[in-house]
């Protein structure tokens, strides 16, 4: 009965949202850092080809805008990776070889400003120092900045605290209550005082150098913006200007950096609260024909082309998780 159901639709396509794509942990440099195995990353895709038609970008461009979408029985899947990571480079040779396009959604902080992108900061310098050092740091840049301890501090004692509770806490500081400016501040000083003392090379550890877009895009994938340094969009109290850096910017940057059409943006973080409606989103900018969120939808002609949803697969997915999320994402479950 499931299979008639999948064989009925068309033109409609779940978005999936890949972030790091990781070695195994005996050989992965930062082993705390949590991603899909690449090979389990293979397994989704040998499972994606044979069940789902693996669509483009202009696919989904088609099925926005009332062209004549892809074709096929089977429901599409729209692969699209956020962060500008540099594990997203072997990513893009492995679909490359596949002959898969996907979006890879870029801060253009990593290019303009040669920094990285907000939460980035985080997971590394977490992932190499620990909660302990991390929040020492943060306590130390806040009193030099006088900022109110008490209203911004963060406590964790190992031996009671639940450590991930700790990292959400921290994330949701940084993303929600420090505000725009001092958390893009404080962020880069931890960046700069712990992970950069460490390794020489620190941004190309992190993020995607200019020479490997211009790779991947000369694969045949695509680019589309998310934000200049991954803020939460609407969360964030942005006047003109700074709307301006973080929305408009970064399109109107990759196009002339890479001679490329930009179309399509991702929201950073991407849940109800961060994004903006529809109405909102055009009455400040109609740059983009098509924008993405992390809601778990399944997106059709009738989907609002900036309120597209998409998956995003954790480090448990295996193929056969992801294909019955994918299942109950098309019947609406």
């Amino acid at each position: 009965m499931q299979s008639n159901n999948l064989e009925k639709i068309n033109s409609s396509y779940v978005g999936l949202c890949y972030h790091y794509i990781r070695q195994s942990k005996q050989t992965d440099p930062f082993p705390r850092i949590l991603g899909t195995n690449i090979d389990e990353f293979q397994n989704h895709l040998s499972m994606l080809q044979k069940n789902y038609q693996i669509i483009s970008l202009e696919d989904a461009m088609n099925i926005s805008y009332g062209g004549t979408g892809f074709h096929e029985k089977s429901s599409g899947v729209l692969i699209t990776f956020d962060d500008g990571l540099s594990d997203h480079f072997t990513a893009a040779k492995i679909l490359y070889e596949l002959n898969i396009s996907a979006i890879f959604f870029i801060p253009t902080c990593i290019l303009q400003e040669k920094l990285p992108a907000n939460p980035i900061i985080i997971h590394y310098t977490i992932a190499v120092f620990g909660v302990e050092k991390f929040l020492k740091e943060f306590r130390t840049i806040l009193e030099n900045n006088k900022l109110d301890k008490k209203l911004f501090d963060i406590q964790y004692s190992k031996d009671t605290d639940n450590v991930w509770d700790t990292i959400s806490k921290i994330k949701s500081t940084f993303k929600y209550k420090l505000g725009f400016y001092n958390s893009r501040k404080i962020l880069l000083d931890i960046y700069k005082n712990l992970f950069c003392t460490q390794y020489k090379n620190p941004l190309d550890i992190i993020h995607l150098t200019e020479s490997q877009i211009r790779k991947i895009l000369e694969m045949g994938h695509y680019i589309g913006t998310h934000t200049h340094s991954h803020i939460s969009v609407a969360a964030t109290e942005l006047n003109l200007a700074d709307f301006a850096k973080e929305i408009i910017f970064p399109k109107n940057y990759l196009e002339q950096k890479f001679n490329t059409q930009v179309n399509s943006f991702s929201y950073p973080f991407g849940g109800k609260d961060d994004c903006l409606s529809s109405s909102e989103l055009i009455k400040k900018t109609n740059e983009y024909k098509l924008a993405f969120t992390v809601k778990e939808i399944l997106n059709t002609k009738n989907t609002s082309p900036y309120e597209l949803g998409r998956y995003q697969p954790t480090s448990s997915d295996t193929s056969f998780k992801l294909n019955n999320i994918i299942k109950e994402i098309i019947i609406g479950k």
